[in-house]
């Protein structure tokens, strides 16, 4: 082979017109015969490929999303519930005290607050409740054409209770507009069937300076709710009837000349439209920290009431899935649905109508 003797002894040989790999070395792999010759290129992924991973990645999240949204919501109505305990257990604390149920609007005027700010010391507020002067107005209001301040109580009104509140609503407590802080539980006042959903001697557990006591249950605590759920209103004025899902924001406020009545409140023209719903935890009127039973939860018809709130036809609401948390008297909580029958849901609001509401 002479001068063509290559590294490590192998014999080049070029007559033929062919070569050989030099041969492997101790302690370094050998490559097979041609792969110095024919090297392949790397192979990535084609378009066709991506586009397919892409789409099954789209498919599965569109898949979870929904499980992970429907677990997330169970959470917050769990919590949503659990709050409706605790005011329960105030409820009864409140009695223990008292002997009787707080007032759903207190009474004389100016002193018109709301259950909720009764049962403050019972839910571990005693120092917001501490701060609250009862013998003054809860916030700025007119009655009876007569103004009276709300200033002393301005900064205990404008304070976010988290007991008063459902996590599932969007409004997180407050309505946009208002400094005051909400509640998205209110005192039921009955059936709604008496003198267009008076305050005054209603057939509920709230009312205008009530004083109910357990034994006024003729029904029983466990057969009448005491609280349940409303959606806070959306802070934005309206000139247009609100259709659709805008009847869990807005209240159908009607004018003095307008009686509170089926035909009445199905008027769009015959008032304007209450944008601050369930805005002022402290407050004791229908506007605020009152409902009653006369729709189904969550009812397609919008709520109504007069201008001074002290008469309405409302439903109980929430954004939870087809129905409302309802917490009774005796402490219970139960979930009623939207398709409850009417008549159930209005006996299930009575202190003394003897119509128990049936087991689901």
């Amino acid at each position: 082979c002479g001068r063509h003797r290559g590294l490590g002894g192998t014999c080049l040989s070029h007559a033929m017109g062919t070569h050989w790999n030099r041969a492997p070395s101790p302690g370094r792999p050998g490559r097979a015969r041609g792969a110095w010759a024919s090297p392949r290129a790397a192979r990535g992924f084609t378009l066709v490929e991506l586009l397919v991973v892409i789409a099954i990645v789209g498919l599965l999240i569109g898949l979870l999303l929904p499980a992970v949204q429907a677990a997330r919501e169970a959470g917050r109505r769990s919590a949503c519930g659990s709050n409706l305990r605790q005011l329960g257990l105030a409820l009864h604390q409140f009695h223990e005290y008292a002997q009787h149920f707080p007032p759903g609007r207190g009474g004389p005027a100016p002193r018109i607050f709301s259950p909720q700010a009764y049962l403050l010391p019972f839910v571990e507020q005693s120092s917001l409740e501490g701060t609250i002067d009862f013998d003054q107005a809860p916030t700025t209001v007119v009655i009876a054409g007569v103004p009276y301040s709300g200033a002393r109580n301005y900064p205990a009104a404008i304070q976010a209770v988290p007991v008063l509140l459902c996590p599932t609503d969007p409004a997180v407590g407050r309505i946009v507009g208002i400094e005051f802080g909400g509640t998205n539980y209110a005192g039921n006042v009955g059936s709604g069937s008496l003198d267009g959903g008076t305050l005054v001697q209603a057939d509920g557990v709230f009312f205008l300076t009530s004083r109910v006591r357990f034994r006024d249950f003729r029904d029983g605590t466990s057969h009448t709710i005491a609280f349940s759920e409303r959606t806070l209103g959306p802070g934005q004025t309206i000139a247009a009837t609100p259709a659709g899902l805008q009847t869990a924001s807005y209240i159908h406020e009607l004018s003095n000349a307008v009686p509170v009545s089926d035909s009445g409140c199905a008027a769009p023209e015959s008032g304007g439209w209450f944008h601050q719903r369930g805005g002022k935890w402290i407050l004791g009127n229908y506007g605020n920290t009152l409902y009653n039973h006369y729709y189904r939860p969550n009812a397609e018809t919008w709520d109504c009431m007069n201008l001074p709130q002290q008469r309405g036809l409302f439903a109980a609401r929430s954004y939870h899935s087809s129905g409302v948390n309802a917490l009774f008297c005796d402490g219970s909580l139960r979930y009623v649905t939207d398709s409850v029958d009417r008549a159930v849901w209005r006996a299930a609001a009575t202190r003394a109508g003897l119509e128990p509401l049936p087991d689901p």
